[in-house]
């Protein structure tokens, strides 16, 4: 597939040895397994890539993001584009058609891990970046700077706080798969873990303990039936999902429980804060209280800490804020500007997109950002992931093309 686009100063931008160079980056880094945690291979080689295309830098942080930068001149904005190096895990290998570090290309489409959450995008952006700087357009100001990062899918917008104090953005664009279309927010996010405490007992003297996990069934029920979600007409519900729920001890058998925790994942809508959203659920179990006789639980927001491949260690608590750019904000009609003159539809999402680390950024750094990127939400992390080459083509040419009216050209 041939996707031609002449740019203002009358440089083809995608011409076939374009093409192909971009297809084949996209591919080998989906051959490279970068689950969270182990993408030192992967992080070496997109360093290596960017040298290799003409970045003006290129250097691994401390907890193991890569960061290029294309310099134009000393004066005007850093434009940053960034999009994850790890990947979930593979579950059930063998239910794969194809190799999940493959990287078969058939049929106009390149299958494995990753492919559409996020290398293609990664590889877009490289690329975008680099033939930007090598048509040289007298007009383009600042600099872009392109991060591959570490650990999202563990713990969401962490070593983003890296990327944002070494480079001090101005503007970011998160690769999420957007089918091409500029997502201005998304929720954020909040987990949240309930926990009921009880008294241990043989289970066939239950009358001598406390069931944590009874308790903890009964407590579920009236959360269930007592959380009314706040709305927000853009973003949606705030919705609240029970995603786990394990008592123990739980290798012990023959004992009633006297712990059980129960982990909600909760979506954060604007003007939300951290305490705001654990003081609903605080209530809940409050009323509760007097409702479940002996009932003792408690609410908090969950941390998380995780060693990177470098060694450095990235935690914090696992709440970050939504974000929301106005449609005719600046920074989203430049990029529509962009992806116009790039001969794609300059079309914004009329949905919120998906979590990203667009949230550290929007969220709690509140830098403009949108979400741009190749292929579609619904093949992200499913059995024998691909990205069409088409998507990935006309993403390079989406980044190329937001990057040029970003910068001035």
């Amino acid at each position: 597939m041939r996707v031609d686009f002449k740019c203002r100063v009358g440089v083809l931008l995608l011409n076939a040895a374009r093409e192909s160079e971009l297809v084949r980056i996209c591919q080998e880094f989906v051959r490279i397994p970068s689950s969270s945690g182990n993408e030192r291979q992967m992080g070496a080689f997109v360093r290596d890539v960017m040298l290799s295309l003409g970045y003006d830098k290129a250097e691994i942080d401390p907890c193991g993001n890569v960061i290029g930068t294309v310099f134009f001149d000393d004066e005007g904005p850093c434009l940053l584009f960034e999009a994850q190096m790890d990947h979930v895990e593979v579950a059930g290998p063998f239910e794969w058609e194809f190799y999940p570090f493959g990287g078969v290309l058939k049929k106009g489409r390149i299958y494995g891990r990753g492919a559409t959450d996020q290398k293609g995008s990664l590889a877009a952006m490289i690329c975008a970046a680099s033939f930007l700087k090598e048509d040289r357009d007298p007009g383009c100001s600042g600099r872009v700077a392109v991060a591959a990062t570490v650990h999202q899918e563990k713990i969401e917008g962490a070593s983003s706080r890296f990327v944002c104090n070494s480079q001090r953005p101005d503007l970011v664009v998160s690769g999420e798969a957007s089918a091409l279309r500029i997502e201005r927010g998304q929720r954020g996010r909040a987990e949240i873990v309930v926990e009921t405490l009880g008294k241990t007992a043989h289970s066939a003297h239950p009358e001598y303990g406390i069931n944590a996990a009874n308790h903890m069934i009964a407590l579920i029920s009236l959360i269930s039936g007592s959380y009314r979600p706040v709305s927000h007409p853009f973003l949606g519900d705030g919705i609240l999902e029970l995603t786990k729920l394990a008592s123990s001890p739980a290798a012990a058998t023959g004992v009633v429980p006297s712990k059980c925790q129960a982990v909600f994942d909760r979506r954060v809508l604007m003007n939300e804060t951290r305490d705001g959203v654990l003081s609903q659920i605080e209530q809940i179990i409050r009323e509760a209280c007097g409702r479940i006789p002996g009932l003792k639980a408690s609410a908090r927001i969950s941390s998380s800490e995780e060693r990177c491949y470098t060694g450095t260690q990235i935690k914090g608590e696992n709440f970050v804020p939504g974000w929301i750019l106005e449609k005719k904000h600046p920074f989203v009609e430049k990029c529509l500007k962009g992806l116009e003159r790039a001969g794609l539809p300059p079309e914004v999402a009329d949905r919120p997109g998906f979590g990203t680390n667009g949230c550290y950024y929007g969220g709690v750094m509140k830098i403009p950002t949108v979400a741009f990127g190749p292929s579609f939400q619904d093949l992200a992390h499913i059995t024998d992931e691909y990205i069409e080459t088409e998507q990935l083509l006309k993403g390079c040419l989406g980044y190329y093309g937001i990057a040029g009216s970003v910068l001035g050209t």
